[in-house]
């Protein structure tokens, strides 16, 4: 039965090496790619020449891609709409949570609803929208976009998070004079940790990494954004494959070095919330 469980247990990790190795692969591609020419992409595509290789792609995307514009409207948006999901998500969650009536328990369900409406569904008619309230081609319009489309999802999260949470903690702070309010800042906020960095970790990526929203609403000459400034490097007769991977590549690194920095963070907040909650 041992050697059964352990035939078992080395056949899941030679499983999960494999498909691990599956999932470098395109990561490894246009990484060694970035350092190439257009012809040795093509014709050898996974070898490494080092005498070949050189940072002409990264010298040449930076000058010509206005990237230091798009890294600070892409940055921009990120941050701004992480701001408002974060805000109205928890306090969306704090009510529906610990609010009992028949308004709050439609409110939830309404909010389930909306997760699983289709973005592309909605683009005419937010185009439309935008072009009325003035904030079409505007950083900050496209910024309150994306904050609506994460809400929904980051409401249900806060919500079920804070249904775990014992009631007895509330009770207690009522009973300290502590208001609604400060209850949510005191005593919610710490043990929300864990979930606040679910939020921004999935949302925070899918906005960095948004393509759609900035080239239907927003001018990609005047307010370029880091995915549709790569994007331009893809012809419809010609493309230019290392400026497009040199370019992917510096627009990975601000997300993927702010996450090495914070992981411990994350994982600090996720043992704290799993041990108060």
């Amino acid at each position: 039965m041992e050697m059964k469980k352990k035939a078992v247990t080395l056949a899941g990790e030679l499983l999960f090496f494999a498909v691990t190795i599956i999932a470098w692969i395109p990561i490894y591609y246009f990484v060694i790619g970035a350092f190439k020419t257009r012809e040795d992409i093509v014709m050898y595509p996974f070898t490494v020449n080092f005498e070949r290789m050189s940072v002409q792609n990264f010298i040449y995307v930076w000058k010509n891609m206005n990237i230091g514009s798009a890294i600070r409207n892409t940055g921009l948006i990120t941050a701004g709409a992480l701001a408002i999901i974060v805000l109205i998500s928890s306090l969306a969650g704090f009510s529906l949570a610990r609010i009992d009536g028949k308004f709050f328990r439609v409110s939830y369900q309404y909010v389930v609803t909306l997760m699983v409406v289709p973005f592309i569904s909605c683009l005419l008619m937010l185009v439309r929208l935008s072009t009325k309230l003035g904030t079409y081609n505007t950083v900050w319009g496209s910024m309150l976009i994306h904050a609506a489309w994460h809400v929904p999802f980051c409401t249900f999260l806060y919500t079920g998070f804070m249904k775990s949470i014992p009631v007895d903690l509330e009770e207690a702070a009522y009973i300290d004079g502590c208001s609604t309010f400060k209850i949510y800042r005191i005593v919610f906020l710490p043990l929300l940790a864990p979930v606040t960095a679910t939020c921004c970790i999935r949302s925070g990526i899918t906005i960095w990494n948004d393509y759609l929203v900035s080239k239907t609403l927003l001018n990609s000459v005047r307010t370029p954004t880091l995915m549709v400034s790569i994007s331009s490097f893809f012809g419809e007769y010609v493309s230019e494959y290392g400026y497009a991977f040199a370019g992917i590549v510096i627009a990975s690194l601000p997300i993927t070095i702010i996450f090495v920095c914070l992981q411990k963070y994350f994982i600090k907040g996720l043992t704290a919330g799993a041990v108060k909650g």
